[in-house]
């Protein structure tokens, strides 16, 4: 009797063994197998794009900003399906222009692997540093869009894999834009601390129609970051990380060899062109400038109604072109004090300072940008490179690029200045009831989180025109 109690013991153990043995190989084929096929009818968000390219490719993924190509001077940023003019993954990169070496893009495409060579084309506008920004362009057949792809040179390396971005939106148009206008600027780095004048500039873009600012972050004082870290919380502002002196001994300046580095301002032309892509299908227009700068409307209260006149005045143009107009902080109106409570800020005051340079019509002026980022293929940082449709220089009288900094005339005396009261006749209301609400809220911002929380909701007001 023991024995044949002892048997069925078993047989019910046995047969419990076997029961989760099936389920979890059911678990397995279904929620795996069928989440990360091609056939798969769907895929389950719990596990992160890491762990799947880890099943899938063979090599490593990143979700890095920039990785540097094993054993080459190339750097690599990010990957774009393109196909405009034809299928392409566009990768973002920074190389050194003398290397000569062949690089390789290998294709992950749930499960297999395949390689092709890497189309390196060094972007024009260097401005003689010995590293540029370069489109690394890897060739796709009909209809094939890979998960991931990594650049490397021909060996048989542990490689690192970036995501290819745009994949759905590139095949389906037409788009649903997430902003209408969005301002990209690159790069934030040093110990910056002017704060009055960031969120002058940050209000302006709200008033002037902006619905979201991104920034490629190297660095900023302990005073900015909780600034920063309150834009954020309220969804006006993105970061990039952008750790460019890590990598590369890059340059302050804009001229080599007067500006000794190896790389122009920062990788200032490689962000421009990762913002253009990274965020191609999610604003109608895209603007491309400093912090320092404002482009003004003389005739428009804000940017949707300025370029939808500019649009009709030239309704090919896919380029708007404004003429910097220097703004030299060295000369204040004096009577134009900063309200008291502004005080306490560290930063300019821009709204004090309404004299600016003639334009020395010798010499080149340079300028800044609107423009529709789905037609631009590679830019510069005051001219787009290469694009599709027209450019539109647009006339002082409509709108001017204000650029508030430090002479660039320094031998000006105030006589020779001209008076310009743009900003503060059209928008000093605006700024003053905005920057004056925003600096109430200091106090709290010394306790601003570190990594603080999306929210879509503005907790200030809003006062535009």
């Amino acid at each position: 009797m023991k024995t044949c109690a002892s048997i069925k013991h078993a047989c019910k153990l046995f047969s419990l063994v076997f029961s989760m043995v099936t389920f979890l190989y059911v678990v397995y084929f279904v929620v795996l197998e069928k989440s990360v096929s091609p056939g798969g009818s769907f895929r389950l968000t719990l596990f992160k794009d890491k762990a799947f390219s880890q099943m899938l490719c063979t090599g490593n993924w990143t979700g890095g900003t920039i990785i540097k190509v094993k054993n080459s001077q190339t750097f690599v940023i990010s990957a774009y399906l393109d196909v405009r003019s034809r299928r392409v993954v566009r990768i973002i990169g920074i190389t050194y222009r003398y290397e000569q070496a062949p690089l390789f893009c290998e294709y992950c495409f749930g499960g297999n692997n395949e390689t092709v060579p890497a189309e390196v084309e060094v972007h024009s506008d260097h401005f003689e540093f010995p590293y540029g920004t370069a489109d690394l362009l890897c060739n796709l057949r009909e209809s094939q869009t890979p998960q991931y792809v990594c650049i490397h040179e021909g060996k048989n390396l542990q490689n690192t894999f970036l995501k290819v971005h745009n994949t759905e939106q590139a095949d389906n148009p037409p788009y649903q834009f997430e902003y209408d206008f969005l301002m990209c600027t690159s790069a934030l780095f040093g110990s910056y601390n002017n704060i009055l004048q960031f969120v002058q500039a940050m209000e302006m873009y709200r008033i002037l129609g902006v619905q979201k600012v991104v920034i490629y972050h190297t660095d900023s004082s302990s005073e900015l970051k909780k600034v920063l870290a309150h834009y954020i919380e309220h969804n006006f502002l993105e970061l990039i990380p952008w750790p460019i002196t890590s990598y590369i001994n890059v340059s302050s300046g804009w001229h080599y060899p007067e500006h000794p580095g190896d790389l122009h301002y920062y990788g200032q032309t490689a962000a421009l062109n990762d913002c253009i892509y990274r965020y191609m299908y999610k604003t109608r227009y895209m603007a491309l400038h400093d912090l320092d700068e404002l482009i003004l409307p003389t005739t428009h209260k804000n940017w949707p109604e300025l370029v939808e006149h500019l649009q009709q005045m030239s309704p090919s143009a896919s380029v708007f072109i404004f003429e910097n107009h220097v703004f030299p902080i060295t000369f204040t109106n004096q009577s134009k004090q900063s309200p008291e409570g502004w005080r306490s800020v560290p930063g300019v005051n821009i709204l004090t300072h309404d004299r600016r340079e003639p334009n020395n019509p010798t010499e080149y002026n340079p300028t800044k940008m609107i423009l529709n980022p789905r037609n631009v293929i590679r830019t510069s940082v005051h001219v787009a490179l290469e694009f599709v449709g027209e450019e539109f220089r647009v006339p002082r009288d409509v709108a001017q690029l204000c650029h508030y900094r430090e002479p660039k005339q320094s031998d000006l005396t105030l006589d020779m200045l001209i008076k310009d009261d743009i900003l503060s006749r059209l928008f000093y209301i605006y700024i003053y009831l905005n920057i004056s609400a925003l600096i109430q809220q200091m106090p709290k911002l010394q306790h601003q989180r570190a990594v603080p929380k999306a929210s879509n909701v503005w907790a200030g007001p809003i006062y535009t025109p």
